[in-house]
């Protein structure tokens, strides 16, 4: 009882000063811990490297060597069956496979694989914790007691208080 009556006498002086019902002060700060949160970031990073890559080419498809084989399929056809009446069933036969084989051989001469170095790139992520300060846990002391708030930023020594002043009803 004898605090509070002490805090008032002390109080109603500055409360009379003022127009209006609230006085502020400064309390001294007893304790400013930063509040901090953890926040995990995924960080991009980008890995490339150099790859062999096996690339066939085939050349330039021409129908020559089909024909050609044609011809001497069917030459060779006609001169096995010539003893035979179907003689042109035969040269006919010998000019569809040869030039399905004079096809085949062309593709094969004229297909050629070769390695090329070709850069490959990939996106790879790094999670990482960054703390940051959010705010500060304050304690100050007013009137012989210890009160604790929360601030945006960090307090100095002392805090600025409002202190509302009415007569007890």
């Amino acid at each position: 009882m004898k605090r509070m009556l002490a805090a008032t006498a002390l109080l109603l002086p500055l409360a009379a000063a003022q127009a209006q019902d609230s006085v502020y002060i400064n309390a001294p700060v007893v304790l400013a811990e930063p509040i901090v949160e953890v926040v995990t970031r995924k960080i991009p990073h980008e890995y490339c490297r150099n790859e062999q890559v096996r690339v066939v080419n085939n050349g330039a498809h021409s129908a020559t060597p089909g024909l050609l084989g044609a011809v001497v399929g069917g030459v060779v056809g006609g001169a096995a069956g010539s003893d035979s009446r179907y003689q042109p069933v035969i040269a006919g036969a010998g000019a569809l496979l040869g030039a399905s084989i004079g096809t085949d051989i062309a593709h094969r001469q004229s297909a050629q694989a070769y390695y090329v170095n070709e850069r490959r790139c990939d996106t790879e992520y790094e999670l990482r914790d960054i703390e940051r300060v959010v705010g500060y846990r304050v304690g100050y002391e007013y009137q012989g007691n210890t009160f604790y708030t929360r601030t945006a930023s960090a307090p100095g020594n002392t805090i600025r208080l409002r202190v509302d002043v009415s007569p007890e009803p």
